[in-house]
Parts: structure tokens; sequence; C-alpha cells
């Protein structure tokens, strides 16, 4: 699935802190997907 958003270029990581706070902001992620994002990136 490729994500088109003004916010993204094709080569941007949408995993990105800064990438998962407009998502949040935008309503495209819940808070629980964000958490789950943010502690798996915490444990690697």
């Amino acid at each position: 699935m490729k994500i088109k958003d003004e916010h993204f270029e094709d080569d941007e990581n949408i995993y990105s802190e800064e990438s998962r706070e407009l998502l949040l902001e935008d309503g495209e992620l819940s808070a629980e997907e964000e958490a789950f994002m943010r502690g798996y990136d915490e444990a690697a």
C-alpha cells in the first residue's frame, strides 16, 4: 500500500516520530497504533 499525502515524499519514512505525529493529528492513526509504533521503535 502506498500512501499519497501532501505531508510525505515518496522516500520519506512514514514511521518516523514526526510522521506518526502528523498521522495522529490528521486522524489517520489511532493513539493506540501510535503508542505501539513508538514502543516498537524504542525496543529496536
